[in-house]
């Protein structure tokens, strides 16, 4: 509908230029012999006879001519014929229309302008006329079609975009399905007590992870609470034999954030820090959120040289990930020495989806 709009506000004003210049064209030549009025009546009568074919010509090279040309299997011989003969011809029905209907009838000449039929100049001017309207239809289409192609592509790399997001999700929870029950039969081993609530604790992270985080975006403050519950059950495994320290200074509880974002961090520093620590082990995490400016720091002991030449495990490799296709502005460094392993993660929470 709001084509069909556009294109009648652009023939009517086209319409309404070519009034204006025959109506003054006709008040020269026939000044003071017909009321002004009717002058007007005539000239919309006799314009909108003559732009008819004008009209006919841009639909059909912007319609058919433009798909034409483009056509590979086309040849130049062809494309040529297809635009010139029918521009031609359009130009030659106008001159006959003017010549024939509107000069005689319409407009009330008793001798037709100009002495032969096909004269040069209005045979130019006509052409420029006929170019005009054409020319203008197909830039409209050249940006339309512009246009919709960089909304399809725009539309298939978000598509895109979400797919692999849903992908890394979907390792995501089976890493860390996996890991906490390597705890849990770790425990049931041991005959622990505390297997029971190790379970119960599970059920409500994963209540957590299904029900929770199928939006884009939670807040900090829901992000921060799952990582405590998370550390709470991993605190039952390691007991005394693991110094943890998680530091919190937040401005927004309900600044927005990607959800389980920073979950692969905590879960690689018990993986890969405290679990692969014989003697004491400590995992220092600190939080700080400024004006949705993140700054996630986590530091984990490390005991051996092993983990200088490991590559990027899996929940790192996916937060990375996640960070290029959600933000425009952050940052992930790590850290690697001899005693310690260190991740700094920095990201402008505001900047989600301004990739």
């Amino acid at each position: 509908m709001n084509k069909r709009v556009h294109h009648l506000a652009f023939w009517a004003i086209y319409w309404a230029i070519m009034v204006y210049l025959d109506y003054f064209w006709l008040l020269d030549h026939q000044a003071g012999l017909i009321n002004t009025h009717y002058l007007l009546l005539k000239a919309m009568c006799g314009t909108l006879l003559y732009i008819t074919p004008l009209a006919a010509l841009a639909y059909y090279i912007t319609r058919f001519g433009l798909e034409f040309i483009l056509d590979p299997a086309k040849s130049i011989v062809l494309k040529y014929i297809a635009i010139l003969v029918p521009y031609l011809l359009t130009v030659l029905v106008v001159i006959a229309v003017m010549r024939l209907i509107v000069f005689p009838y319409i407009y009330s000449f008793d001798k037709i302008p100009g002495d032969v039929f096909i004269d040069p100049r209005r045979f130019l001017s006509i052409m420029i006329e006929a170019a005009f309207p054409a020319a203008f239809m197909l830039a409209v289409r050249f940006i339309d079609n512009r246009i919709a192609t960089k909304e399809r592509e725009n539309n298939l790399v978000k598509e895109k975009l979400a797919a692999e997001i849903k992908l890394l999700k979907g390792q995501l929870n089976p890493h860390f399905l996996f890991n906490t029950l390597n705890n849990i039969y770790a425990l049931t081993r041991k005959k622990s007590d505390e297997a029971p609530e190790t379970v119960l604790k599970l059920s409500e992270l994963l209540s957590f992870m299904l029900y929770e985080t199928s939006g884009e975006t939670i807040t900090i403050g829901k992000e921060v609470k799952f990582l405590e519950d998370y550390i709470a059950l991993q605190k039952i495994r390691f007991h005394d034999n693991l110094s943890l320290e998680f530091k919190k200074e937040i401005d927004d509880p309900d600044q927005s954030i990607a959800p389980l974002l920073l979950l692969p961090l905590v879960e690689n520093a018990f993986k890969h820090g405290a679990s692969e620590n014989h003697f004491d082990s400590y995992i220092h995490i600190d939080l700080k959120l400024q004006q949705g400016i993140l700054q996630f720091n986590i530091e984990n002991s490390t005991e051996t040289e092993e983990a200088l030449k490991q590559p990027q495990k899996l929940g790192l490799q996916s937060t990375t990930r996640q960070l290029e296709l959600l933000y425009g502005e952050q940052s992930l460094d790590i850290e690697k020495s001899k005693q310690a392993f260190k991740v700094l993660l920095t990201v402008n929470l505001n900047s989600y989806g301004k990739i």
